[in-house]
């Protein structure tokens, strides 16, 4: 049985985008992670780590869910303490 579970190339680069990093040397640089890594990553390559897609999460301020799921929602303000959408639905898999 397949979970649906795989990394979305084209959300990580569609958010990258929408600040301006264009490169996968912009993408490493803003995530911590190497250049390389991205390449491989968006190439096909190679299937991220969990502390590589925590990482481009939190610099690309998304949900883990965004990038595995394929859910790519604009960002938006919440209230400090709130949770986000993401976070309050159940997920199957």
């Amino acid at each position: 049985m397949e979970s649906g579970l795989r990394f979305h190339a084209d959300v990580l680069t569609d958010k990258a985008g929408s600040l301006g990093d264009t490169t996968h040397y912009a993408i490493a640089l803003r995530a911590g992670v190497r250049e390389s890594t991205i390449s491989r990553l968006l190439g096909g390559r190679t299937v991220p780590s969990l502390a590589t897609l925590v990482a481009l999460a939190d610099a690309y301020n998304c949900a883990l869910d965004d990038l595995v799921l394929g859910r790519a929602e604009p960002a938006r303000a919440s209230s400090p303490g709130a949770a986000p959408a993401q976070a309050r639905e159940a997920v199957s898999i």
